[in-house]
């Protein structure tokens, strides 16, 4: 095998953790340098947008239910078994994925949540450094960024699961 053809599949193993990443980094980045600019006026902002992170996890899990529907409907189809086999291994797949990125949304969830106790269990006098508290909520700040890219996954796969679904009832449609 050439040269190149090794690099080329040692980068799309690290492609996808590279651009997270980055991601996590120019999130963290953004934020603390808003929350200096403004002198901290930003937080307010910042705390309206990390409000939603219950709903994202909410929206992770309520899509798995989404998909296990459309995977009853399609082994209910009767035709050809090797096309409906597919069917149920990519829905299988899917559905191990929604799983997964809903366990990230919420590890991530959890994880916000208790920066942000930490963040408010800390006296003023104990403060280790004049910044950790946007350090701190930075850190919740991109937490929430990388939930919010989870989520752009899950929606990925929701559009597959709307694919699915209007193939099973273009199926039925027409044996009628």
């Amino acid at each position: 095998m050439p040269r190149f053809m090794q690099q080329s599949k040692i980068w799309k193993k690290l492609k996808k953790p590279l651009m997270v990443g980055f991601y996590i980094i120019a999130s963290l980045v953004v934020c603390f340098a808003s929350l200096y600019a403004t002198d901290g006026g930003a937080e307010v902002i910042f705390s309206e947008i990390l409000s939603a992170f219950s709903a994202l996890a909410i929206f992770a899990t309520a899509l798995f239910n989404y998909v296990d529907n459309i995977s009853k409907d399609v082994s209910s189809i009767q035709g050809d078994g090797d096309k409906i086999s597919k069917a149920l291994g990519g829905l299988s797949a899917l559905k191990k994925e929604v799983i997964v990125n809903a366990g990230l949304i919420l590890a991530l969830l959890i994880m916000e949540l208790a920066l942000k106790g930490i963040s408010k269990s800390i006296s003023p006098d104990k403060i280790p450094f004049q910044s950790f508290y946007w350090v701190v909520f930075s850190l919740r700040f991109s937490f929430f960024t990388l939930a919010i890219l989870a989520v752009s996954e899950q929606i990925r796969g929701f559009l597959v699961a709307i694919d699915y679904r209007d193939v099973i009832h273009a199926g039925k449609s027409s044996k009628k």
